[in-house]
């Protein structure tokens, strides 16, 4: 079963193929589409299968930690999709604001 951080939640439905890395990208494009045949995944409060190739993921946990694990906590309160109030400050914002 996938494990998937909950503020991906909010990520997975504006992916389209930017990322941090190659890796990152054919990674997270795997992810979507897996996700988006009804594969079922786990949420959790930590890195999860997309993070595994993220570069910012350091000795198992996300270089950004406090900033994501604040997306992965509101994102659980209020829910996917309400990305305004979770995720404005994040880089990638722009890009899925618009889908």
């Amino acid at each position: 079963m996938l494990r998937l951080r909950y503020h991906h939640l909010n990520c997975i439905p504006g992916f389209e193929g930017k990322g941090y890395s190659p890796e990152f990208c054919g990674n997270m494009a795997d992810i979507k589409k897996r996700i988006e045949s009804g594969e079922e995944y786990e949420l959790v409060l930590c890195a999860d299968d997309i993070c595994r190739a993220c570069p910012n993921l350091q000795n198992g946990v996300c270089v950004n930690e406090a900033k994501v694990g604040k997306y992965d906590l509101k994102t659980k309160m209020l829910g996917s999709g309400n990305i305004e109030k979770i995720c404005f400050d994040c880089m990638w914002f722009d890009i899925c604001k618009n889908k």
